[in-house]
């Protein structure tokens, strides 16, 4: 019975959830920015969106060396020199306003993103007891999310009174606040992990991919592909329903639903499973795009923003404490490196192809077709559940 009430918030735990938070608002102020300082230079939609696709790619790269990498040097050290490699992408920013130049860097930036998201997802998913992974993983999961939340909120509402190069400053101040928060990250703890990360000698491709985690990889590129649509193009839709800096408060809505969704979902996994969370959460997802394609006012975008926020609350950190229970304990950042590939690959795939459609059905239209790839999680996620049950 005591070992089911084993501490979940350590100071190590609590270190990684604080420099996660905010470190991903600082990066998704900067991913909802971009789109809207790109249109003061260009009034392709599809250029936002290519820059967010470089960034993903850049990344989804890096992603299969960042596991071998994490292996070979102290993960504290690589995560302080991975804050202060993208600090220095900001800095470069200030330079130059060509696309081209904003494209190679967000190939910078992506490469740091990769290492970034690889050591967080990989430090926090073992510092979490056994017992308690569904609820750990979502309280983790909560503060990527609030940290994606209120980087748009706060970039698209700034944005409407103040300069993008001004708000980058603000960027570099909470990127330097995650490097603080990251010093307090022992080694000590870092050592065991990265001991058990070794303990394996697999084949670089066995090490990479175990199939057992295909489906839930699937589902999460599926998620990542309507989120995409939401980081990137909620300013610009603003702009196309006149409703301008408000449409943030989209946001808040959604950052509200995961709040309080979040908060239980956790136990609810650990005690029944994931079929009586994914379900609902994917259906949720579908009818929040469905809604907020056909939104001309705030208030059906707040409703939106709420059901989708339920989604988004359940869909991703559910998927990855489901596909960890698929593995062994070695295997975990073979699983967590399959998700975040797959995550970015939705993301890549989402901005560009999102983008160009954007260009010619309009932002709001958008947001109702990428409802599909919600439709694909559910329809997906039963097929695989009812598969393995027959033979079970």
């Amino acid at each position: 019975m005591n070992q089911t009430k084993v501490k979940l918030w350590t100071g190590q735990y609590t270190s990684i959830i604080i420099s996660s938070l905010v470190m991903f608002a600082a990066f998704y102020m900067i991913t909802s920015g971009f789109p809207l300082y790109v249109s003061t230079i260009s009034n392709n939609p599809a250029i936002a969106g290519t820059l967010t696709t470089t960034l993903m790619t850049a990344s989804l790269i890096t992603r299969f060396f960042a596991s071998v990498i994490i292996q070979k040097i102290n993960m504290k050290v690589l995560l302080l020199v991975a804050l202060i490699y993208f600090m220095a992408t900001i800095v470069l920013i200030f330079f130059k306003d060509s696309i081209g130049f904003l494209i190679f860097i967000r190939a910078l930036q992506g490469i740091g993103f990769c290492l970034l998201t690889n050591l967080l997802f990989t430090l926090s998913s073992s510092m979490v007891p056994s017992s308690r992974l569904g609820e750990g993983l979502v309280f983790f999961a909560m503060s990527t999310s609030i940290g994606t939340s209120l980087g748009p909120m706060i970039a698209i509402s700034y944005l409407a009174n103040y300069s993008f190069k001004s708000m980058l400053v603000i960027t570099l101040f909470l990127m330097f606040f995650s490097f603080i928060c990251s010093l307090l990250i022992k080694n000590d703890s870092i050592r065991t992990t990265a001991s058990q990360q070794t303990s394996t000698n697999e084949p670089f491709y066995k090490y990479m991919y175990d199939r057992r985690v295909l489906v839930p990889s699937i589902l999460i590129a599926l998620n990542y592909f309507a989120i995409s649509g939401i980081v990137n193009f909620m300013g610009a839709f603003g702009k196309e329903i006149n409703l301008g800096g408000k449409i943030s408060q989209f946001f808040t809505a959604q950052l509200i639903a995961m709040v309080i969704v979040r908060s239980f979902s956790g136990r609810i996994f650990d005690k029944y499973g994931h079929k009586i969370l994914i379900i609902p959460g994917a259906i949720s997802g579908v009818c929040g795009l469905i809604l907020l394609s056909f939104a001309n006012s705030i208030s059906w975008v707040l409703i939106s923003g709420c059901l989708f926020g339920i989604a988004y609350a359940v869909i991703q950190p559910i998927i990855q404490a489901w596909a960890l229970t698929l593995v062994p304990p070695e295997k975990k950042v073979t699983a967590n490196s399959m998700l975040l590939i797959f995550m970015d690959l939705g993301m890549a795939i989402g901005s560009v192809g999102l983008g160009y459609l954007a260009k010619y059905v309009g932002y709001g239209k958008t947001f109702g077709y990428s409802s599909i790839s919600m439709i694909a999680i559910l329809l997906i996620y039963l097929i695989s559940s009812r598969r393995n049950a027959s033979v079970k």
